[in-house]
């Protein structure tokens, strides 16, 4: 197995293994509470590491539709919010952090994880210097168009301004270390 993949594997699985230690290892009020009116709660920040990590890597790197879609986490979370939660409101995210089920959360970053076992699979005969088609992002996000408002020509933008590569770095792994450092920030540690 190339070294680079490898190495990406080990980093997402220990990334996983961290997400469901805080929701595993943390009292649900402490999960819920934000710090302040404008900081995340841990459990919206692990919510949205999953969600996010769902939507880039279905879509364009398997592709197969969301688990969030095909597992009926919207309704299983109990929570109304189909996108990733890019650009939601405080309004929202306390709405969010306060309703949602967080043994479904679990259950969501379970499949999310089995997902991007298929991912790797995948990619392992990719040529990670380059970016991706154009034409491939449009047609990925005509077909699994199960985020809500989804900007196609700003998705398309966002996933050529890097190389599959450094897409496959940032969503299967850098993305949810941000929101774990989040999460320590805001847990105090």
């Amino acid at each position: 197995m190339h070294t680079a993949l490898a190495s990406l594997q080990e980093a997402h699985q220990q990334t996983h293994r961290a997400l469901q230690g805080i929701l595993a290892e943390t009292a649900a009020e402490r999960l819920r509470t934000r710090p302040h009116a404008n900081m995340n709660s841990m459990v919206w920040s692990v919510w949205h590491s999953f969600r996010s990590e769902d939507a880039c890597i279905a879509r364009f790197v398997v592709p197969v539709q969301q688990a969030f879609s095909t597992g009926d986490f919207l309704a299983r979370m109990g929570v109304p919010y189909k996108s990733d939660g890019f650009g939601m409101s405080d309004a929202d995210v306390t709405a969010l952090s306060n309703g949602i089920d967080i043994a479904q959360l679990q259950a969501y970053g379970q499949a999310v994880a089995a997902m991007s076992v298929q991912a790797f699979a995948i990619v392992a005969d990719w040529d990670w210097q380059t970016p991706f088609a154009a034409q491939d992002i449009r047609v990925a996000c005509g077909t699994y168009a199960d985020l809500a408002d989804d900007d196609v020509e700003s998705t398309v933008g966002y996933a050529l301004s890097m190389t599959r590569g450094a897409y496959l770095y940032k969503h299967l792994y850098g993305h949810s270390q941000y929101h774990l450092g989040e999460i320590s920030a805001i847990d105090g540690q």
